[in-house]
């Protein structure tokens, strides 16, 4: 045949040179794409591995995406799943936002968002952090004692266990996993799992299982190396020649044994911990965080049966800098909805941006604070803080390092040291240091529990308008190394700075004075939904709802009577006119910007509460606000980078080449057995 008898073929052929040329100029990085898909309820992929598995084998149904795939004229591969409908897709040669672009095309896709890689929020890079040291823990466990004019930030909570110590409360950590032997956490910790999906990560083979112990996620880059082979492409990852124990020092913080004569004190005494180890080498996927918080909230996550004692409340200190993706918000949803109170460290980026998944709808995020009660200089800031608690620093007027947080940890360098011996030790002020954002939230995980010990009916919500409203207010003079107030997150850094309410939360947690609201007040909650999007636009009708708000606990009470109040119209509302006294009322912004309301309630035994809040409009409005991904319904979009543009090379080779197509479907196989 004359190159003149089928010119198209030649000329398909010369576009999937150029296709497959652009796919080698990006193959040097090694990438691979990792995305959380979540399938339609009647999803046809669905259906057919149940026809599959009849005629084939059991098996066929665990290759749900590899199908999905196929479909999409793409190799995937089958990770673990998460939940009902829920699971992890992978694929050499693309970017993740590249095959989350891709598969989100597919009528049977709800939404996919890229699996990213999550870390521990400790050991800051603040340049204030580590060039100090003090041997001796001078001032002891001073976050936890009633504040003064030195520890200004201290969190009031030994007043408060003469009311409530955590009894009958369950706490979750999503963390590294924790030293289940030392003396005082022995007796403080339900059945947990190892929920890491991923044995080079976990340090250990198996896979996902029943043991949380924190094995140490120390790392050198044989270790990098194994990770990247396993997973088919380079990890973010540096070498960390120690291991951290984070997930002990976050678990002695919560709930370590209090009156035992060894040791330190807890925020929670009496509160049980439910370890959950989704983070190890490297950090953690989202898919093996989210599973387990899933799990700790009283769902089984594939062969793994619910947990015996489900969580009231879960604590993440961990997160990277990115926006709230689709596969979080129904995570949260789902476990909110069953009354559940997660609680995140908001990050240590220097004043940056509040991580994830501190950003996301219902999380309580919690930000960082000196002794002094200004922001410490790591913490990440922004309108997504709920309140901040103290973080642990070294910045004092005498040089010397004398707040660090002290808490449980483990002796070991890089494995651990057993207990008997003498592995079980506590942190100090030289190098077994304890500060960052990651120390702040297990100190409001623990006042949750205090809390919802004395009122187990409290809704998520109730909690943090709580917490919020019996914040203590943050200083404003007196320190002299703040270097005037904290401002919106942007691209550049911010340290030590003075604290505002819309930028780190509320205010200072206070323990007591949220325990005691807990046991005696109405609680007013302000529920914030926007007409038409998932963020309040200019001049569209904002909804402001009082429904979720609480009466008192005395006998029969209910609500009575609400009253609004626009506080700062941020020159963008106008309450002229409004409907002031009822239960739901509604505000038209004229631009962009924040406003701030105050809702005030009164129950039928005459007590009475409010709480004011920020309402944040278009584009200052908090990341946490934007719309649904990109993934949802099946649609999907955006730029088309190199791996893309790769992808479309080999799916032109196998449309336009049989040999090529077989080649690939050689391939997928074996792809398939190296499915982690």
């Amino acid at each position: 045949m004359s190159s003149t008898d089928k010119p198209w073929q030649w000329r398909r052929l010369g576009v999937a040179v150029l296709l497959c040329m652009a796919t080698l100029a990006y193959a040097a990085d090694a990438s691979y794409g990792r995305v959380i898909v979540r399938l339609k309820p009647d999803a046809s992929v669905l259906r057919s591995s149940v026809v599959q598995a009849q005629s084939i084998d059991a098996s066929a149904q665990a290759h749900v995406m590899q199908r999905l795939g196929q479909r999409r004229g793409l190799v995937v591969q089958d990770g673990r799943e998460l939940g009902s409908h829920t699971h992890v897709a992978m694929a050499q040669g693309m970017s993740s936002e590249a095959l989350a672009a891709m598969l989100a095309k597919d009528s049977d896709v709800l939404y996919a968002v890229p699996d990213r890689l999550r870390k521990l929020h400790s050991d800051p890079n603040d340049p204030l952090f580590s060039s100090q040291g003090n041997p001796n823990v001078a001032v002891g466990q001073w976050f936890l004692r009633v504040p003064d004019t030195t520890i200004v930030s201290a969190i009031n909570a030994e007043t408060a266990w003469s009311t409530a110590t955590g009894n009958g409360i369950t706490v979750a950590e999503i963390d590294s996993g924790v030293r289940a032997d030392h003396p005082d956490l022995v007796n403080k910790l339900r059945s947990g799992v190892n929920m890491i999906s991923s044995a080079s990560v976990a340090g250990v083979t198996g896979g996902r299982s029943t043991d949380p112990s924190d094995l140490g996620d120390w790392v050198d880059q044989a270790g990098i190396n194994a990770i990247s082979a396993e997973l088919g492409g380079t990890v973010d990852c540096k070498v960390q020649a120690t291991s951290s124990w984070h997930g002990t020092k976050v678990a002695g913080i919560i709930g370590a044994q209090t009156g035992n004569g060894i040791g330190g004190a807890s925020v929670a005494p009496d509160a049980m911990i439910l370890p959950v180890r989704a983070l190890g080498k490297c950090g953690g996927w989202d898919s093996d965080i989210i599973a387990g918080m899933r799990w700790a909230s009283g769902e089984a996550v594939g062969s793994i049966a619910a947990p015996a004692h489900p969580a009231r409340v879960i604590n993440m200190s961990l997160g990277a800098p990115d926006t709230c993706s689709q596969a979080y918000k129904d995570a949260i949803a789902d476990i909110t909805a069953r009354q559940v109170v997660i609680v995140a460290s908001a990050g240590n980026d220097n004043g940056l941006a509040v991580s994830t998944p501190a950003n996301c709808p219902g999380v309580i995020a919690v930000g960082g604070l000196r002794h002094a009660g200004t922001k410490v200089g790591y913490s990440s800031v922004g309108p997504e803080v709920s309140l901040s608690a103290p973080a642990g620093n070294c910045v004092n007027t005498t040089g010397d390092c004398l707040y660090t947080m002290l808490t449980t940890t483990n002796s070991g360098v890089t494995a651990p040291i057993a207990d008997t011996s003498g592995g079980s030790i506590y942190t100090d002020q030289t190098h077994n240091l304890a500060n960052g954002t990651s120390f702040a939230a297990p100190q409001v995980s623990g006042a949750v529990a205090l809390m919802l010990e004395v009122r187990p009916s409290l809704t998520p919500a109730a909690v943090t308008s709580l917490l919020q409203r019996h914040a203590r207010a943050f200083p404003t003079s007196g320190v002299t190394t703040a270097s005037g107030n904290c401002v919106a997150p942007s691209a550049a850094e911010q340290l030590e700075c003075y604290c505002t309410t819309q930028t780190c939360g509320a205010g200072m947690l206070d323990v007591t004075s949220a325990v005691q609201a807990a046991q005696n007040d109405p609680v007013a909650v302000v529920t914030v939904n926007p007409a038409t999007q998932a963020t309040p636009q200019p001049n569209q009708v904002v909804y402001l709802s009082a429904a979720q708000s609480l009466p008192s606990p005395a006998p029969a009470a209910s609500m009575a009577s609400y009253g609004w109040q626009v506080l700062d119209d941020g020159g963008i509302v106008n309450a002229t006119g409004w409907s002031s006294s009822s239960v739901e009322t509604q505000l038209t912004p004229t631009g962009a910007g924040a406003f701030k309301v105050r809702l005030q309630v009164q129950d039928s035994a005459g007590r009475s509460a409010y709480i004011d809040q920020w309402v944040y409009v278009g584009s200052s409005a908090p990341a946490v606000s934007t719309s649904a991904s990109t993934g949802g319904g099946g649609g999907g979009g955006g730029s088309v980078d190199g791996r893309t543009l790769g992808g479309l090379a080999l799916l032109t080779l196998v449309l336009s080449f049989p040999r090529a197509g077989r080649t690939l479907r050689a391939r997928a196989s074996v792809l398939r057995n190296l499915r982690p």
